[in-house]
């Protein structure tokens, strides 16, 4: 290791990433803490890989314990620099830290080019933790790491990279990020965030998955993005360093579930806030002062030793939107903490979607009935190229690819009813594209029609089969309350912008330029639903009252999250001709488990996936009527989510 320089070197611009959460808190402090209460050092660090990395790091001006001062490294969000974190630097010196922060390579004065998050800047990590335990003073066994976005991955790599940390605040991540950025066959617009930063020095890899965007191939894309950019979760959720983690329900770059599953098999202490704050959620005082709290005491707990509290509090923190909105767009938010996830009580329920534009309780009774949704490129010389000059918005992209849509409403709620989980949608449809987008939002009415966006399912098909099929598409997780007297309305679209004052004007994800149409059924053999987990009934009866489904019973695997096999149990009432197939976010087939009679009882299929990549999937029973077994009803299908980690 060594160190390229040692004079002050004037800092970069202060150039803020796409969360400043802690840092924004810090220089709202810092002006308390007098200068003399550290010393300041500005160099250059030589990685592994021999760049150079522009960093800053702090002495405390107060008496060294016997055993050295406890470090914290502090990794800015992308799209930042290092002066990020110079008064999360101070602010921590001043309490007895030695604090280090640095410009990730392609930001700020770093060398080199930035890959996106990915094996270089994975290999520059190790480097500089080797450096920050060379500091004069330091106890090298005593050293955590806090970030957030790009910063709170860099936690989760020293983590699964057995680096040696003490403890770790990972804010706004997912492990799978990379993955979760793509899920159900979409483009998230923030990729383009990614790869088009001008904030940013890129390495060349960009230009590769630029045109991979910019032409929507989306085959080529997703292995080339994903590729040594998630985390390896067999070593995360196998290391026991403990672990702070942060969620953001209306994120718009990582959605919560893969983070709060990933959470879940992490074998270390560990506490999560799932809620808002970061990424383009709604931007709520209290909750940014609770998750900064959070964070100063875990380190303090961890690497100081400070019995605060912190390892007697329930492990599950999550905060809840509701109504009434305020003039800035943002929802009220309250908190509650809890031992286990989900919530007990959560129940699916089933919200079926007629022709007649309501959303009803029970499934169709129609013989036959369908609605149509189009995606039209109603410009052809307007292309992809155009929109992202033109950010995707705007009156001229609105004519040349024009908003469908479908819109469905509930009854009246008779009383507050809590959503808590992800919302998944069942549609059967049939298209003659290869390629449509088809994405759902779900919204809050209230007693005065007024709509207020809540969140969404996306779906972007990519590989379709000419004619009929199923999307099956688990959407982000939320936890928001639908207040008594309003209606839950659900809008089926091509292009997924809302009525959110905050970034709604703009696609969630990237949108089609091509013509395509879908045929979305709505009858008794082809019922399409939108499923949410719910607190409370919101029909007055309880979900156990509700008549039954016709059907055999699919059951979660075990285990789930999972490396190389899982096990997937069925139930079937009666004989029948059953299918148990794997497809992947895709909807290709993978592996074809059962294709056959299968007798009534309870079974359990195994299904070996050590030759399959890190990813969802999702398992498929089919059973056909047979043997007095629901005769003359149609095929009758169940569906779950699996989740392959590595």
């Amino acid at each position: 290791m060594t160190v390229n320089g040692s004079a002050s070197i004037p800092g970069a611009s202060c150039v803020r990433g796409v969360l400043a959460t802690m840092a924004l808190l810090a220089s709202t402090l810092v002006f308390a803490i007098p200068a003399a209460a550290q010393t300041r050092h500005d160099l250059f660090i030589s990685t592994l890989t021999a760049d150079s990395i522009d960093a800053t790091y702090f002495i405390p001006a107060t008496a060294q314990p016997p055993n050295g001062y406890p470090g914290i490294l502090f990794v800015h969000g992308f799209g930042g620099s290092k002066d990020d974190d110079t008064a999360n630097g101070r602010l921590y010196a001043a309490s007895g830290y030695v604090t280090l922060s640095y410009s990730v390579r392609g930001h700020g004065l770093s060398s080199e080019g930035s890959t996106i998050m990915a094996t270089a800047e994975r290999e520059d990590l190790a480097g500089v933790v080797d450096f920050l335990r060379t500091i004069p003073g330091i106890d090298t066994n005593n050293i955590g790491i806090s970030g957030g976005s790009q910063g709170g991955l860099h936690g989760l790599w020293a983590i699964a990279d057995r680096l040696g940390v003490k403890a770790v605040s990972s804010d706004v991540i997912v492990p799978v990020w990379a993955t979760d950025m793509l899920m159900n066959g979409s483009i998230r617009r923030t990729v383009v965030n990614l790869l088009k930063s001008s904030r940013v020095r890129y390495d060349p890899v960009r230009d590769t998955l630029w045109d991979y965007v910019r032409n929507d191939q989306f085959d080529q894309l997703f292995p080339a993005f994903t590729d040594g950019r998630d985390v390896d979760t067999v070593a995360l959720n196998s290391a026991t360093v403990p672990s702070l983690r942060f969620l953001k329900w209306q994120d718009h770059y990582f959605s919560a579930a893969d983070g709060i599953a990933a959470f879940q098999h992490y074998s270390g202490p560990k506490k999560i806030y799932l809620g808002t704050r970061g990424h383009f959620s709604d931007q709520v005082e209290s909750e940014r002062i609770y998750t900064y709290d959070q964070v100063t005491r875990w380190l303090a707990y961890h690497l100081k030793g400070i019995d605060n509290g912190i390892a007697d509090e329930q492990m599950f923190t999550f905060a809840e939107s509701s109504l009434p909105m305020d003039s800035s767009g943002y929802y009220l938010w309250t908190r509650s903490s809890l031992d286990e996830w989900p919530p007990p009580g959560i129940a699916p329920y089933r919200f079926y979607l007629a022709p007649d534009s309501t959303l009803t309780y029970t499934a169709p009774t129609v013989a036959d009935d369908s609605l149509f949704l189009e995606n039209i490129h109603a410009d052809t010389t307007y292309t992809f190229d155009t929109g992202y000059i033109e950010g995707f918005h705007g009156p001229v992209f609105e004519n040349a690819l024009p908003r469908q849509a479908l819109s469905f409403e509930s009854d009246p709620l008779p009383w507050d009813v809590e959503w808590i989980g992800s919302p998944r949608m069942e549609l059967h449809v049939s298209s003659p594209s290869a390629r449509f987008p088809l994405h759902a939002q779900i919204y809050e009415v209230d007693t005065a029609g007024t709509k207020y966006f809540v969140n969404r399912i996306n779906y972007t098909a990519r590989n379709w089969p000419a004619g009929d099929g199923l999307i099956v598409a688990d959407g982000l997780a939320h936890a928001h309350r639908f207040t008594a007297g309003s209606r839950i309305r659900v809008e089926l679209t091509n292009i997924d912008v809302t009525n959110r004052i905050d970034l709604g004007e703009y696609p969630f994800v990237l949108p089609m330029f091509a013509d395509a149409q879908v045929t979305i059924y709505a009858d008794a053999s082809r019922p399409s639903y939108i499923e949410i987990p719910l607190a409370q009934s919101p029909t007055g009866v309880d979900v156990a009252e509700l008549p039954p489904s016709i059907g055999p019973a699919l059951l979660q695997n075990y285990p789930n999250p999972f490396n190389g096999a899982t096990t997937i149990a069925a139930v079937l009432p009666n004989t029948g001709r059953a299918t148990l197939v794997i497809y992947d976010v895709l909807g290709r087939e993978v592996e074809r488990i059962v294709d056959g009679d299968v007798a009534a009882g309870r079974h359990a299929f195994r299904w070996d996936a050590s030759s399959r990549p890190t990813g969802v999937y999702f398992a498929r029973l089919t059973v056909a009527a047979r043997d007095g077994y629901a005769t003359g009803i149609a095929p009758v299908h169940a569906v779950k989510k699996l989740i392959l980690m590595r």
